[in-house]
């Protein structure tokens, strides 16, 4: 039987499961440190490259070729310079930088050694990526030689998880799953019945979790090391080391109230101790995006917040004691524990893994699967761009017009009818949108797709296209625009492939070996 495996590609941690031969998902240890989770940094140096925990002892020597939050630049056109040790704009790279996809197939490379044999996989992205960063995960996976079955949100995945656990509290009702990682931040509303879930919404910040806290920290360290000497802390050569200090200060203040830490900087070693309150203090303005965030969930479903049975744990950041607190104080009620938050996601897509190829299962492996259903929602508004006549301006405007709403549920398909401007109209503009709010400007939307339909001459002005979007449980949509009288059509299919040249990619980390 072939392996059925989920993969959580974090932005400080990954982690690796599968379905046993019993239909539990285990989360399949490192086989350098026996964690259940791999560190996801990678040391670059010439042909070889380092993944996981051993890549961050390059940060005492070489700290420019030690890369981190990769994860945080999948929508960028970005690659990472060993020069500057900073993401830098595409075209001003050298030839031996690697872009965020590369970077990450390293990491899918190194997560494979753990199971040489699996060719398949689930991988998990947070709810609120776009496009652009989805399509990356799927180029970093066929550089490491992975067949995606699906992409699937992290909290479905998370909550698909605690559903299937009969040791836990029973999860049941509304459920909302609380994600904080290292990088990203989702809160999901889901229906629970049994092994049942139905994801309402989500709403999301990609650039909010632990490493944000980390560098509130260092700059509490900077400056308390400034008071204490009048020096200055290396900010430029040494932030990467400054940051791991940082780290392990806020995993001390989860369990204790104090933690002192030696800084060396321009006045020499000093011994510095930083407060569980003064750190909580540093981090006040994340935290109320993180209530915000929330309250915008339980307000845009209509749900109050006593009518939620349970707020789920996900992810490595939730351990901090004030986010417990913070949680409690929206919801009215402490979230649910009991589960190893830093595996929930990983564990979540082996089920779902499971579920999508049910003919490599055994009999055991099916039936302790068989009731799980998952219902996900687009976490966008897709659209196309129009024209229309503006009577105020007397003139045409280009204006976003959505075909699929918001947390429609998945699959979906939606036609919207849209008219020729004027006669003799030649050609069609087929354009694909995404967005996060309901907008209208075209200047607050993300243009995922463009092509044109060509239209026969001697039309009158007002013919009818018929623009259809169908869009799958894995995220992948189709679109048609279809000229009503002479059935002219013009159709493509997001996320086949790369829009960037994948073969090129692949050529470069061909010959790399994975430590």
């Amino acid at each position: 039987m072939s392996k059925i495996i989920g993969i959580d590609l974090g932005t400080t941690f990954s982690a690796i499961a599968q379905l046993d031969d019993l239909g539990n998902p285990e989360v399949i240890p490192s086989i350098d440190t026996n964690r259940k989770i791999t560190a996801s940094a990678v040391f670059l140096k010439d042909n070889n490259v380092v993944v996981g925990d051993k890549s961050l002892e390059g940060l005492k020597t070489s700290p420019f070729n030690v890369v981190t939050e990769t994860k945080r630049q999948m929508e960028n056109d970005v690659v990472y310079s060993i020069e500057t040790g900073q993401w830098v704009e595409k075209d001003k790279g050298k030839e031996n930088d690697f872009s965020p996809a590369q970077i990450s197939s390293f990491i899918l490379g190194k997560l494979k050694t753990y199971m040489p044999d699996i060719k398949k996989a689930v991988i998990t992205v947070p709810a609120l990526f776009a496009e652009k960063a989805r399509v990356a995960t799927l180029d970093a996976a066929k550089m490491a030689g992975i067949e995606v079955i699906e992409l699937i949100n992290e909290p479905t995945a998370a909550a698909c998880y605690y559903a299937s656990l009969p040791s836990v509290e029973k999860v049941t009702g509304k459920v909302l799953v609380f994600d904080l990682g290292g990088g990203t931040f989702d809160v999901t509303l889901c229906e629970v019945n049994g092994p049942k879930v139905d994801v309402i919404t989500s709403r999301g910040d990609k650039w909010l979790g632990g490493k944000d806290f980390d560098n509130e920290l260092l700059n509490l360290i900077s400056d308390k090391y400034k008071e204490n000497t009048k020096g200055e802390i290396d900010l430029k050569n040494k932030k990467n080391v400054y940051l791991e200090i940082a780290e392990q200060i806020k995993r001390a203040l989860s369990v204790r109230k104090s933690q002192s830490e030696v800084i060396d900087g321009s006045k020499g070693p000093v011994k510095i101790e930083i407060t569980r309150e003064e750190f909580n203090l540093k981090i006040q303005t994340h935290l109320e995006k993180l209530k915000m965030l929330m309250e915008e969930v339980l307000d845009s479903s209509n749900v109050k917040p006593e009518e939620v049975s349970h707020t789920l744990l996900v992810g490595g950041s939730t351990r901090i004691p004030i986010i417990s607190e913070t949680i409690k104080s929206i919801m009215k009620k402490p979230p649910l524990k009991g589960v190893n938050v830093d595996e929930a996601v990983a564990a979540g897509a082996a089920i779902y893994a499971g579920i999508k190829s049910k003919k490599n299962l055994n009999q055991a492996q099916k039936k302790a699967i068989a009731d799980v259903k998952l219902q996900d929602v687009s976490n966008f508004y897709m659209g196309t761009l129009v024209q229309n006549e503006d009577p105020v301006l007397n003139r045409r405007v280009t204006e976003n017009l959505i075909v699929i709403e918001r947390d429609t549920p998945l699959p979906a398909k939606h036609t919207v009818a849209v008219a020729t401007l004027h006669d003799d109209q030649e050609a069609l503009d087929c354009s694909v949108t995404q967005s996060e709010g309901r907008e209208n400007n075209q200047e607050f939307v993300n243009l995922i797709h463009q092509g044109t339909l060509n239209l026969p001459d001697k039309k009158p002005k007002g013919r009818l296209i018929d623009v259809t979007y169908e869009y799958d449980t894995s995220g992948k949509i189709h679109c048609s625009f279809v000229d009503q009288e002479t059935k002219a059509k013009y159709e493509v299919s997001l996320r086949p492939e790369s829009a960037e040249d994948l073969r090129k990619q692949r050529e470069a980390v061909e010959h790399v070996i994975i430590e």
